[in-house]
């Protein structure tokens, strides 16, 4: 793909819905999705697989909103991606970001820049409703992820 074809920011939502906080990242997906800001790109996956680098690869920048088990409830955490990162063996069932870096790039010869989103949640047993922390700090995850696609990198 010609550089010119990447002018999307892909952001990527992770998590799962049906275990209360962990459906974070596919709440702030949500949200962001009803804006239609075309030059956004939205998905929403489960866990990070290595499939994900073909995506990576077509974007300008990628975005990933997560929720975290370290830190208190509701703490708010950006973080860039080295595009330096050590991991470990990529694996199927568990890809870390630091891993989609370094296979994107050996891949396809560039990986785009990489910033994480995440906030740290409360409750992560099954259901299908945020804590009541996290639910009303959405629109501050929404509101980070906006900031980062406007700041270049």
């Amino acid at each position: 793909m010609n550089v010119s074809a990447r002018m999307h920011i892909l952001i990527i939502g992770i998590g799962n819905p049906l275990r209360s906080d962990d459906g974070l990242g596919w709440a702030v997906a949500e949200q962001l999705s009803q804006e239609s800001n075309p030059g956004y790109v939205i998905r929403m996956v489960h866990q990070l697989t290595p499939e994900l680098a073909q995506w990576m690869e077509a974007a300008s920048r990628v975005i990933l909103i997560d929720a975290n088990r370290e830190g208190e409830p509701g703490e708010l955490h950006v973080r860039p991606l080295s595009p330096y990162a050590q991991p470990g063996a990529v694996g199927t069932h568990h890809t870390t970001p630091e891993e989609l870096v370094v296979l994107t790039a050996a891949v396809y010869g560039r990986c785009p820049p990489i910033v994480v989103v995440t906030m740290t949640g409360a409750n992560f047993g099954i259901g299908e409703q945020l804590s009541p922390i996290v639910a009303q700090r959405i629109p501050l995850v929404s509101a980070a992820v906006r900031q980062v696609c406007a700041n270049d990198l």
